[in-house]
């Protein structure tokens, strides 16, 4: 049985810059990759130093279901437990490999896609092995900037139109070894600025600054427009998620069949009610 049908079964009704980033590599002595792992996290901790610092609202977090910190409330102890699961089945999905990007997605809107590409990241960069970068890619409806309470100081939009180098789209919001790339206006040119030059070599950007770089993105859904599977290429491989009595089953269908080809890792089951050890990937 496929991921995919899996998911069916149990679904219910309904060039760019880096000119700071290389500085900081090369007064840490290692920009051309040479030297030992502690050399090779201290490039790290200046690179992500050079992105402007944006405090996320936590009274705004709190209200989208955003787990900033590890805490003994009942509620964010399961959150965070569900994510740690996740997390693990994903580390096994990935091997071996160091650097990875994984996109996670949803057939169609309101699915949690974007809620789990933000609690993805805090658990990732809580394990403290590599810097985690989320990417806000859904151009049409971005939502990641706002679950933070945070307006960024450029858009990931204006990068892709070529208006901004790479460095300047990312900021972080206080979580120590994660950035994000993001922004509040919608562009109705989204798969024209997906399908250029700009995010290649953004990826390619983050390769440079940060070789062991963990990127994380959230990806448009899939079945409105074309946006996911123009992205889609660039990443190791994607998580798909669905939604308890939201995702129709015809649509999953569908999205299965969209996603024929590509890389699917696995299924999250966002607002399940059974039991956190039924809770499937």
């Amino acid at each position: 049985m496929s991921i995919i049908e899996g998911a069916l079964k149990r679904a219910k009704k309904a060039d760019p810059g880096g000119e700071r980033a290389r500085e900081a590599a090369s007064r840490a002595g290692t920009a051309d990759g040479r030297g030992d792992r502690r050399q090779q996290a201290a490039v790290v901790s200046a690179v992500l130093n050079t992105y402007p610092v944006l405090q996320a609202d936590a009274r705004i977090c709190e209200q989208a279901r955003v787990v900033l910190s590890e805490s003994d409330d009942h509620s964010d102890t399961k959150a965070l437990d569900s994510y740690r699961i996740v997390r693990t089945r994903l580390r096994r999905a990935l091997g071996s490999r160091d650097a990875a990007s994984i996109g996670i997605i949803s057939a169609g809107r309101n699915e949690g896609k974007s809620l789990t590409s933000v609690n993805l990241a805090l658990a990732f960069a809580r394990e403290r092995k590599q810097n985690v970068y989320l990417l806000d890619l859904d151009l049409r409806n971005p939502s990641v900037c706002g679950m933070l309470g945070v307006a960024p100081n450029v858009e990931i939009g204006n990068y892709l139109a070529g208006a901004a180098p790479a460095e300047t789209a990312f900021f972080t919001f206080g979580v120590e070894g994660v950035a994000i790339a993001g922004g509040t206006a919608r562009h109705v040119n989204s798969s024209e600025l997906l399908s250029g030059t700009a995010l290649p070599q953004l990826f390619q950007y983050l390769h440079s600054v940060d070789p062991q770089a963990l990127v994380l993105v959230d990806l448009p859904p899939l079945l409105p427009s074309a946006d996911a599977l123009i992205v889609a290429p660039h990443l190791t491989t994607t998580l798909l998620v669905v939604a308890e009595g939201v995702t129709r089953r015809d649509l999953l269908q569908r999205a299965g069949e969209m996603l024929a080809g590509v890389n699917v890792a696995g299924v999250v089951m966002n607002r399940s009610h059974e039991a956190a050890e039924n809770y499937y990937y």
